[in-house]
């Protein structure tokens, strides 16, 4: 009962999440003090509003009919990811939304969804024959998700495999099963990483490239991240206040209602901005781990696991990129970027945990 009674704590959150993404895109479409594309901003309103029906639709739905629909979602992340690959919308380079009335639907985002539910009934089922348990608890999924990767980082979207892959090893780890199994692919994986080089897409090495040296190419493949680091730097301890970010008003930042929309706030709010950011996240993913610890099914215990895991991963990658920690992906920071495919797979997921929390 005490995780149910912390809910308050979520929606609060989320409703601050709700503030701050509107507040930091209408600043990002701004360019010298006048509000450009605005049918982006009134677009994510509408998600907004889709987000909360889809959140509470799904707080609703037993999350016990995940175990039986794992499988199927699977495969249709697969029918939907081969799809968009035949019949996909290109958008700079990338073949990686379906178009619809001039919506954009990102299939990648849902097979999120398909790769937390499918690991949490593999990693909660006891193995019927403790002799195969690597190959069906490990080999098997890793193998499962490995397609899904695959197809994704072919669109090309390596940020959303490496997500995929990082909640393989994540999820498995924090299961029961003998961890040894996940260090042993887990080295083998490290060994052969250095193949893939020649996998990637001339601007993913290129990024990989100016992680290193940013200066390398500072016009091209290192302008985002250089323009980035200046705003977080010039932001410092206050911010320059709203609607007042150079880099942002100015138009010398890419992306930043999207990929880098952390930036946007620690430019015009500064370090206690970006501090007040974190400490909402920390509460969210707090309140996950406390009911992951109360509860007592082993396949709700693993879907809370995968959720927190989404969650972190996002707020972790997304950050280290803005400030230059890691290399540049394609990744929305949660609940605060612009899209809506991401908001309503993150409300799917939140639905769930809140079922959870309802019957643990």
């Amino acid at each position: 009962m005490g995780g149910l009674a912390n809910w308050k704590v979520l929606i609060i959150c989320l409703i601050i999440f709700n503030i701050l993404s509107l507040t930091s895109l209408y600043s990002s479409l701004h360019q010298g003090g006048e509000f450009k594309n605005k049918n982006i901003f009134y677009r994510q309103i509408m998600w907004i509003i889709i987000f909360w029906i889809v959140l509470i639709i799904f707080s609703f739905i037993n999350y016990r009919i995940y175990f039986d629909l794992s499988f199927i979602l699977f495969v249709l992340s697969i029918l939907l990811l081969v799809g968009v690959k035949l019949f996909g919308k290109e958008i700079m380079g990338a073949q990686r939304w379906f178009t619809f009335h001039g919506f954009n639907f990102q299939p990648s985002e849902f097979s999120k969804l398909a790769v937390v539910v499918l690991l949490a009934r593999f990693f909660s089922v006891a193995p019927d024959n403790r002799e195969h348990v690597f190959l069906k608890r490990v080999l098997l999924p890793f193998s499962l998700v490995g397609v899904i990767c695959l197809l994704i980082f072919k669109q090309p979207d390596l940020g959303t495999a490496a997500i995929l892959i990082f909640l393989f090893f994540m999820m498995g780890l924090s299961s029961k099963i003998k961890k040894s199994y996940f260090i042993g692919i887990l080295i083998f994986g490290l060994l052969i990483c250095p193949l893939g080089w020649r996998m990637l897409e001339d601007y993913q090495k290129k990024r990989l490239v100016v992680f290193l040296n940013p200066n390398v190419d500072p016009l091209g493949a290192g302008y985002t991240i250089i323009q980035s680091k200046i705003a977080i730097g010039s932001g410092r301890v206050f911010g320059k206040g709203f609607l007042s970010g150079t880099q942002n008003q100015f138009n010398f930042l890419p992306e930043r209602h999207t990929d880098f929309i952390f930036t946007v706030i620690a430019e015009e709010f500064g370090f206690l901005g970006c501090i007040f950011l974190l400490l909402i996240y920390y509460f969210i993913l707090r309140y996950i781990i406390q009911i992951v610890s109360i509860v007592k099914d082993g396949f709700a215990q693993s879907l809370c696991l995968g959720i927190y895991f989404v969650v972190f991963l996002h707020i972790f990658i997304n950050v280290s990129m803005a400030m230059g920690l890691i290399p540049v992906v394609g990744l929305p920071l949660l609940f605060l970027s612009y899209g809506g495919t991401h908001l309503v797979i993150s409300s799917i997921l939140l639905g769930i945990f809140l079922n959870i929390t309802r019957q643990c």
